[in-house]
C-alpha cells in the first residue's frame, strides 16, 4: 500500500510538473500578444510557438495522469511539428537582419503539421508507430536547423542576444540527451526557453534584433573610401569604412597611416587594387582602384582608394556581389594628365596584340618620364592633340608612377624619334623607345620603361 501511495504521489508530481509547463505557456503566449507593437515585432512566431507549446504540455499532462490514449496523439504529433516550426522561423529572423521566410518554408511550417494530423484521423491506430517515426524525424531535422542558424550569433558582441543564442543551444543539447531516454520534458524545456526569450525581449528591446552584416552595409550604404594626402598618409575614412572596422570590433586606422602599411602597395603604381584587410580576427578581401586627385582636390594631389569585397569574375553570384564585381571597373582616364589610366593603357595595348595581324604589324612604343607632375600634365596635352585622333596610335596613356606611355602601329622609330626632338619632349623629359611588332607592344613598353629606370639611376 505505501508503494502505490508513493508511485502516485511521483505520478503527481510529474503531471503538475507538465500543467505548470502548459499553464506558463499560455501566460507566454498572452504576454506575447499583449506586447505593444514596437515589442511585438521583435518576437515574431513565438506567439504561435507559445500555443504550440500549451498544446503539446496538455497532451503529455494528460499521458502523465492517464496513461496512453488513442486519441491522445492526435494533437500532439502536430502540435511538436508546428511548435518547432514556428522556432524555425523565429530562428530565422533573430539570426540575419531583414530576414522573410519563403512562401516554401511557411508552407513547409503549416504543411507539415496538417498532413500528420490527416494521416493520423484517416489511418487511425494503425499508422502511429509511423507517424512517431516521421514526426520525431522531422522535429529533429528542424532542431538541428534551429542550432546551427542560432550559433552564428554566439559570440554577438552584445550580451543579451549572445545570451539567448548559447541558451538555445544548451536546451537543444539537453532535448537531446532527455529525449534518447525518453523522459518526455522537451515541452517544459520548450517552455522555459520561450520565457526566457520572450522576458529578454522585452528587457532590451532592439538590443535582440540582428544587426546587419558589415557585408551588407557596404554593399547598400557605399564602398569604403579612403583618403589620402600626397604623402600616402591617410587623411579621412568614410561612413561605410568606419562601420566596417566598428561591426567587427576594431577601431579603424588612425589618421596618418602610410598607405603602404594599410594596403600593402604604393598607390602611385596601381589603377586597380585588390588586397586582403586583416581587420581583428578577420581577414576580409577587398577589391577596387586608386584615383589621383588633381593639385586643386581636397587634399590637394592626395589620392582616393574606393575598395568593396572583390569576388570572382564569370560565377552566377546573387545581385550584390554582381554589384561588387562591377566595382572592378574603374575609370578609363586619369584626371592628372587627361590620358588613359595605367591599367586602361594595358587593357589597349592586350586587345590590340590578340589581333589577327599583330604579329606581322610594326608597332613603336616610346616612353616619356619626368617627377615634376606640371611638365607631365603639360606634355600629356602635346600628345594628346599630336596622336589621339591618328588612326596610327593603338594608346596613349600613363604608363606609370610619373610616366607617359604612346604605341603606335605602321611607323619607323626614326620618325618617332623625330617628332619628340620636334616638339620638345626630348629636351624636357626623359624619353626612351623600343621597336618591334604590335603583339610585342606591352613588351616593348616595359623595355623602354626599364631602359629610363637605368637611365634615371645614373
Amino acid at each position: 500500500m505505501g508503494v502505490r501511495c508513493a508511485t502516485m504521489a511521483r505520478v503527481s508530481v510529474v503531471t503538475g510538473v507538465h500543467l505548470l509547463a502548459a499553464i506558463v505557456a499560455a501566460i507566454t503566449w498572452v504576454v506575447v500578444l499583449m506586447l505593444p507593437p514596437r515589442l511585438r515585432v521583435l518576437t515574431p512566431y513565438l506567439g504561435w510557438a507559445s500555443g504550440g507549446t500549451v498544446v503539446w504540455a496538455l497532451c503529455v499532462t494528460s499521458v502523465k495522469h492517464e496513461g496512453i490514449h488513442p486519441w491522445h496523439q492526435i494533437p500532439w504529433f502536430p502540435a511538436i511539428a508546428f511548435t518547432t516550426g514556428a522556432l524555425l522561423l523565429w530562428a530565422g529572423w533573430f539570426t540575419r537582419p531583414e530576414w522573410r521566410p519563403s512562401r516554401a518554408l511557411t508552407a513547409m511550417w503549416i504543411a507539415a503539421p496538417a498532413m500528420i494530423l490527416a494521416a493520423r484521423l484517416v489511418g487511425g491506430l494503425d499508422v502511429r508507430s509511423a507517424l512517431f517515426v516521421v514526426n520525431t524525424v522531422y522535429c529533429f531535422s528542424l532542431l538541428l536547423a534551429i542550432a546551427v542558424q542560432v550559433a552564428r550569433r554566439a559570440g554577438d558582441r552584445e550580451p543579451a542576444p549572445r545570451g539567448v543564442a548559447r541558451l538555445i543551444l544548451v536546451a537543444a543539447v539537453v532535448t537531446l540527451i532527455a529525449e534518447a531516454f525518453r523522459l518526455n520534458i522537451t515541452d517544459v524545456i520548450v517552455t522555459v526557453t520561450l520565457v526566457v526569450v520572450v522576458a529578454t525581449t522585452v528587457r532590451v528591446g532592439d538590443g535582440i534584433r540582428p544587426r546587419s552584416e558589415s557585408g551588407t552595409l557596404i554593399d547598400d550604404l557605399g564602398a569604403l573610401v579612403l583618403v589620402f594626402d600626397d604623402q600616402q598618409r591617410l587623411v579621412d575614412l568614410n561612413a561605410p569604412a568606419r562601420l566596417f572596422y566598428d561591426l567587427r570590433g576594431v577601431e579603424p586606422p588612425p589618421a596618418d597611416t602610410a598607405a603602404a602599411d594599410l594596403l600593402g602597395t604604393d598607390l602611385a603604381d596601381v589603377d586597380a587594387l585588390s588586397v586582403t584587410l586583416r581587420v581583428g580576427s578577420d581577414q576580409v578581401r577587398l577589391g577596387g582602384y586608386v584615383q589621383r586627385l588633381p593639385s586643386d582636390g581636397t587634399p590637394p594631389n592626395g589620392w582616393v582608394c574606393l575598395l568593396r569585397r572583390s569576388t570572382r569574375s564569370g560565377t552566377e553570384a546573387p545581385a550584390p556581389w554582381a554589384r561588387r564585381t562591377l566595382m572592378g571597373r574603374i575609370p578609363a582616364h586619369d584626371t592628372a594628365t587627361g590620358l588613359l589610366s595605367t591599367r586602361a593603357f594595358r587593357q589597349a595595348l592586350g586587345e590590340a596584340a590578340q589581333g589577327s595581324a599583330a604579329a606581322t604589324d610594326s608597332a613603336v612604343a616610346v616612353v616619356m618620364t619626368t617627377p615634376d607632375p606640371t611638365e607631365l600634365a603639360d606634355t600629356a596635352s602635346v600628345v594628346a592633340d599630336a596622336w589621339e585622333s591618328r588612326p596610327e596610335a593603338i594608346a596613349v596613356g600613363r604608363s606609370g608612377r610619373s610616366e607617359i606611355g604612346l604605341v603606335v602601329r605602321g611607323l619607323d622609330e626614326p620618325t618617332l624619334t623625330a617628332w619628340c626632338d620636334e616638339v620638345g619632349i626630348s629636351d624636357r623629359l626623359l624619353v626612351a623607345t623600343r621597336a618591334g611588332s604590335v603583339a610585342e607592344a606591352g613588351d616593348l613598353v616595359d623595355a623602354a620603361a626599364a631602359e629610363l629606370s637605368r637611365r634615371s639611376r645614373a
